[in-house]
């Protein structure tokens, strides 16, 4: 079976700093029209939180002051993304942004600040990208309906389109759901409307392919940060295969050939034991 399926896993960067401010979780890919998580992990022993506040690009978008009971929430509208607090704790705070538009792309900056006397102030951010278009699958090349078991079965694999700029798309192999051992992979350039991609061939030996049962799928799939695609082949060896009929024995393409000539020699017996009654 031949297609290609999405798939999304949890990467983010993560970002540390400070003795108030314990880290900062954002992703650095999204879709258009998708969503995102944002996490802002604090801790303070020695004083209260005066207020934590988020920013895309310099620009505030959620605020949240304990001390303020009347509206201790503030979240300011913006064309970019929705807002919405999804979690929050004495230690945490997470958000999820929905709606999400390709202009929502940049740094997401979470600020701590620690209550009177002291108003410390501490911050992180991290980068996100939001890719206008979902993720296209991969292209096969060069792969055929049959193999010899003598043969080395080569085909290559490469992005149909580049990267966004400032980041790395990467292929791997997976044969029947397990990755591929390096030994079996090579590197290769591929160029698409002038553009240099990155290819990645596979060689597997038909031996192993017949060992297997003479059919095995091949997925090659394409990673960029959180999300993948995959394009699946079907790779088939021709299997030597033994057929007995008395002492009558076939392989491979003879096995019809053969068992048409017993055919005819039990038919040849039965008649001259017809004629003998």
């Amino acid at each position: 079976m031949n297609g290609a399926y999405i798939t999304a896993v949890l990467f983010f960067n993560c970002t540390t700093e400070g003795d108030l401010l314990r880290g900062v979780v954002v992703p650095p890919f999204a879709l258009a029209g998708g969503q995102a998580t944002l996490g802002c992990s604090f801790q303070l022993s020695a004083t209260r939180l005066y207020s934590l506040k988020w920013y895309h690009n310099n620009t505030e978008f959620y605020r949240f002051v304990p001390t303020e009971r009347a509206r201790a929430i503030n979240i300011q509208p913006t064309p970019e993304f929705s807002v919405a607090e999804v979690f929050r704790s004495d230690q945490h705070v997470t958000l999820s942004l929905t709606r999400l538009t390709p202009a929502a792309s940049g740094r997401y900056r979470c600020e701590v600040i620690a209550e009177h006397p002291s108003f410390r102030t501490e911050a992180a951010s991290g980068t996100m990208a939001v890719l206008r278009e979902p993720l296209s699958p991969p292209v096969v090349d060069g792969a055929r309906e049959i193999y010899q078991t003598s043969e080395v079965i080569k085909i290559g694999c490469r992005p149909r389109h580049a990267a966004p700029p400032g980041h790395l798309s990467v292929l791997s192999w997976y044969l029947d759901g397990r990755k591929v051992l390096d030994e079996y992979l090579s590197p290769f350039n591929a160029t698409s409307q002038g553009v240099a991609l990155p290819g990645l061939s596979l060689r597997v030996p038909g031996q192993e392919v017949a060992a297997a049962g003479g059919t095995v799928q091949a997925e090659c799939r394409l990673s960029l940060g959180p999300h993948s695609i995959s394009t699946f082949k079907t790779l088939r060896v021709r299997v030597r295969m033994v057929s007995y009929v008395g002492p009558y024995q076939s392989a491979g393409t003879h096995i019809t050939r053969d068992t048409r000539q017993v055919t005819a020699v039990l038919t040849s017996v039965l008649l001259l034991l017809l004629l003998n009654q």
